[in-house]
C-alpha cells in the first residue's frame, strides 16, 4: 500500500513537471539584462499587447519562450535571441559561452542599422538573423500581402484587415464611397525628428504645393505641434486619400508600418521615401504607392496628387490590387506570435550549420 501511494504521488509530480517544464520542447531564450523598456516591458511582459506574451498555442510546432537570463545555463536553450535595443549595454557574453553547436544565436531587430552602430560592437557570432530584411533567416515583417485565394493559409490571428469580408474573403473597400468621403490632403503622423532622409525638409517644400496635415511629437509644419491620442490616431488614418510614408533611413527592404499599417491597411495611398522604387515594388502590392523619386520637382508630385484627388478612375487604379490580394499588417511590432512560430518551425526543420562571417557587411545595406 505504501509503495502504491509513493508511486502515485511520484507519477503526479512527474506529470506536473513535464506539463510545466517540458524539456523536450525547444526553448527560445531572449537573452536580456532587462535594461531596455522594449525587452523588459513590451516583449517580456506584453505591455504594448494587453499583457499578451509570446505563446505557441496556434503554431503547428511547439516551443517555449523565456526572458529569464538564468535559463541560459540552467536549461540550455536551442535558440538565443539578442535584441537590437539591448546592444546599448554589454551582454557580458562571448562566443566561448556557447553551450552547444546546435544552439542558434540569433540577431533580432526591426530598426534600420545605420541609425544603430552599436549593433556590431558586441563581436558575437550569429547563426541566424531575424530582421525586416527579406534575406533574413526569419523575416520580421512590417507587413506583406498574399493572393486573396490563399487566405486559408494564414495562421496569424493577430493581423488586422479592416476591409475583409468574413463571409466570402473579398475586399469590402468601396472605392466610390472612399473617393467621395476622404480628404484631398496628405496625412503625416511623425515622432522622430532626427532622420537621414531629410524628410522634414522635403515635406515642408511639398506642403507649399499640396496640403499636409501633420500630427505627432515632431509635427512642426506650419509652426504648430499637434499631439494625437491612440484613438484619434486610428480614426485619422481612415479619413485621408494620401499618407506620407517617409522612412527615417534609406536601407534595403526597410519599408515599415508607415506604408503597410498607417497607409495601406487604412485605405490611403502611401507617398514613399526611403529605398529605391524597385525595392518597394518587390515588397508592396502592385501599383499601390507613389514613389517620390519619380518626380523631378515636388510641384510635379503635387500636380499628380491633385489629378488623383479629382479623378475617380486614377484613384481606383491605386486600389485595384485589393481585388486579388489581401494585406497582412499589425498595429505594432509587438504582435509577434506568428514571427516566433516561424522561428519555432525552423528550429525543428533546419539543422544546417551556419554563421555570419561578416555580420557587419551583411547588416549594413544602407545609403
Amino acid at each position: 500500500m505504501i509503495v502504491f501511494i509513493f508511486c502515485f504521488y511520484f507519477y503526479q509530480s512527474q506529470l506536473f513537471y513535464y506539463k510545466n517544464f517540458n524539456q523536450s520542447l525547444p526553448l527560445i531564450l531572449l537573452y536580456t539584462h532587462n535594461h531596455s523598456i522594449k525587452t523588459r516591458d513590451n516583449i517580456c511582459k506584453g505591455t504594448r499587447n494587453k499583457g499578451h506574451v509570446v505563446n505557441f498555442e496556434k503554431c503547428p510546432k511547439k516551443c517555449e519562450f523565456s526572458c529569464q537570463i538564468e535559463d541560459f545555463k540552467q536549461r540550455s536553450p536551442r535558440a538565443v535571441l539578442f535584441f537590437g535595443e539591448d546592444f546599448y549595454w554589454s551582454f557580458n557574453l562571448t562566443d566561448q559561452d556557447r553551450l552547444s553547436f546546435k544552439q542558434r544565436w540569433i540577431f533580432w531587430s526591426w530598426e534600420a542599422p545605420i541609425n544603430h552602430p552599436e549593433y556590431t560592437r558586441s563581436k558575437l557570432t550569429f547563426n541566424w538573423t531575424m530582421t525586416y530584411r527579406q534575406d533574413s533567416d526569419i523575416v520580421h515583417y512590417y507587413g506583406r500581402y498574399i493572393a486573396r485565394n490563399l487566405s486559408y493559409t494564414i495562421r496569424d490571428y493577430q493581423t488586422n484587415d479592416f476591409y475583409l469580408s468574413r463571409k466570402n474573403n473579398q475586399s469590402t473597400f468601396d472605392v466610390d464611397n472612399e473617393f467621395k468621403n476622404r480628404n484631398n490632403k496628405i496625412l503625416w503622423i511623425v515622432s522622430n525628428c532626427k532622420t537621414r532622409t531629410k524628410r522634414h525638409r522635403i515635406a515642408a517644400e511639398l506642403n507649399k504645393y499640396f496640403p499636409i496635415d501633420q500630427y505627432g511629437k515632431c509635427s512642426l509644419l506650419n509652426n504648430e505641434r499637434k499631439l494625437i491620442s491612440s484613438e484619434d490616431f486610428e480614426q485619422k488614418l481612415f479619413k485621408y486619400k494620401f499618407y506620407l510614408a517617409f522612412e527615417n533611413a534609406n536601407c534595403q527592404d526597410y519599408i515599415t508600418e508607415k506604408a503597410f499599417y498607417n497607409a495601406l491597411a487604412h485605405g490611403s495611398i502611401p507617398i514613399v521615401l526611403g529605398s529605391n522604387e524597385n525595392n518597394y515594388k518587390n515588397i508592396l502590392p502592385p501599383n499601390s504607392f507613389i514613389h517620390i523619386e519619380n518626380f523631378k520637382e515636388l510641384a510635379d508630385l503635387a500636380d499628380e496628387l491633385m489629378n488623383i484627388s479629382k479623378n475617380l478612375y486614377i484613384f481606383k487604379s491605386y486600389h485595384q490590387w485589393r481585388i486579388n490580394y489581401r494585406l497582412i499588417a499589425w498595429p505594432s511590432n509587438y504582435f509577434i506570435d506568428n514571427l516566433f512560430c516561424n522561428l519555432c518551425i525552423k528550429l525543428y526543420e533546419d539543422e544546417k550549420q551556419k554563421s555570419y562571417e561578416n555580420f557587419h557587411q551583411w547588416l549594413n545595406k544602407c545609403e
